[in-house]
């Protein structure tokens, strides 16, 4: 069976001199090559849809792209964004190919991976940060990253949203795209952003899922945000008997006694010094699981019964970061999926001139355990030294572009008032939000991921404020 690209990148194929040919297809056609083909990364993935991998030259980067070419293209391609930041798409393609998604049924599907991570070269991850991932041994992983950086002339501030998003202007003109839907998750959401705001004209609608706005302030909004996901999730688990003493109280519970007095708990061969900062981290990144509903509260009945351990075991890794499926900053080691110093970039040049730093209410658990993690993070953007990036990429972003919004109201990571207020600053979006979503839902519900195909592929919205599938 023979299967054909869409007719905007067959055109872009046409016109380029044929390559290598690499696809990942039970057919035997061989497309014409864009950009130089190129052996796809990762896994072969068995599929009936043909995928074509090439390297696209930008400034000082080479950045990895495959493209997934739908058997019947009615529409523009879609450029999916993926999070992090620092994660990676292409070798994860078969996110999209086992089983097939509902947008190749209408779109070729372009992935990407940015700027410093993934397949994309120079690469900024960080093997050198393997190790403990906590105090002073985290942070000389840090400083080690970043003399090997530069000493082989790697500049982590060479990695911010205003330069990816110019590199996408360049990967959209090198497969000769016209136009495309942006299809953006989590960190890749502000880099669908700031694409709007870069090269609006070549857009012809957008998805937001897991919204994180510019102009947010991380660590005045996220500890509200967290109460509120918690609060949702009690609401959700009182009502259907899983959670009888509630979610919220017994946290704060555990929480101050962690920090009163920290835990060491052995988990998998490794001891990890729990306290409350680090266990609210971990509860956190488990919320924003899709399992996460169900696991949370099972741990902390678990934490509030003196079986720490237990507890710990039945959450996220205590004392790394993990953003949609990517172990973050605190780093895994060469191959993980996510690019340590392309996260520290974007973090502490992007973002962290943007956070206000005060605390809220100290006297909530909740709240001074995160703020915990920010002091943290303060201490790891000194090592790293990125300068700031322009004022003016923290300013929202205004545009005329069709947007569909989905969030979470149980998602603790990119909390439902980022969506509000990134939609109050757009011409014609229409926000979606579920008491039944946590992180990414568009990566793992069915009706969230039916909505953005149905959205870029025809336009159709929800008639409400909540899922109508």
């Amino acid at each position: 069976m023979r299967h054909r690209p869409s007719p905007l990148v067959s055109a872009a194929l046409a016109l380029l001199v044929a390559g290598g040919c690499v696809t990942e297809s039970t057919a035997g056609r061989q497309p014409a090559a864009a950009p130089p083909e190129v052996t796809c990364p990762g896994e072969l993935v068995p599929t009936e849809v043909t995928v074509t991998c090439h390297r696209v030259d930008v400034d000082d980067a080479s950045i990895s792209v495959a493209v997934l070419h739908s058997p019947t293209p009615t529409g523009d391609p879609v450029l999916f964004l993926h999070g992090g930041p620092g994660g990676r798409a292409v070798a994860d393609r078969h996110r999209w190919l086992a089983p097939r998604s509902e947008l190749l049924d209408a779109h070729d599907v372009v992935l990407v991976d940015q700027r410093g991570g993934g397949a994309s070269t120079p690469s900024l991850d960080c093997p050198e940060m393997a190790g403990p991932d906590a105090g002073d041994a985290l942070l000389a992983g840090d400083r080690a990253c970043r003399d090997r950086l530069a000493d082989t002339g790697i500049d982590p501030s060479s990695v911010n949203v205003s330069r990816i998003a110019d590199d996408l202007v360049a990967v959209r003109r090198a497969l000769g795209i016209d136009r495309w839907h942006l299809h953006g998750v989590s960190f890749g959401t502000r880099v669908a952003l700031e694409l709007m705001r870069h090269d609006e004209s070549a857009i012809v609608s957008v998805a937001l899922d897991s919204v994180v706005p510019p102009d947010a302030d991380e660590t005045a909004d996220l500890p509200a945000g967290i109460v509120a996901a918690l609060g949702t999730l009690e609401d959700r688990c009182t009502g259907d008997g899983t959670c009888p003493t509630g979610i919220l109280e017994p946290l704060r519970s555990v929480l101050a006694r962690l920090d009163a007095d920290p835990v060491v708990a052995q988990v998998d061969d490794r001891s990890h010094t729990v306290d409350d900062t680090a266990f609210l981290a971990a509860a956190v990144r488990t919320l924003g699981r899709p399992d996460g509903p169900t696991l949370l509260p099972r741990a902390l009945v678990l934490a509030d019964g003196d079986r720490l351990a237990e507890a710990v075991a039945l959450l996220s890794p205590v004392g790394s970061d993990v953003v949609d499926g990517t172990r973050a900053a605190t780093g895994q080691g060469t191959g993980d999926g996510l690019a340590e110093g392309a996260w520290v970039g974007v973090t502490c040049g992007d973002q962290l001139p943007g956070m206000s730093f005060e605390p809220i209410d100290l006297d909530d658990p909740i709240h001074r355990a995160e703020h915990g993690r920010w002091t943290a993070l303060r201490a790891r953007c000194a090592a790293w030294d990125v300068p700031p990036s322009p004022h003016a990429t923290r300013q929202p972003v205004r545009s005329t572009v069709p947007t569909l919004i989905l969030t979470g109201r149980m998602d603790p990571i990119t909390p439902t008032i980022w969506a509000r207020s990134a939609a109050r600053h757009l011409d014609d979006p229409t926000l979606v939000a579920s008491p039944a979503w946590t992180h990414a839902p568009s990566t793992w519900d069915p009706c969230a991921a039916h909505l953005v195909a149905r959205f870029l592929a025809t336009g159709e919205r929800p008639a409400g404020p909540v899922p109508d599938c």
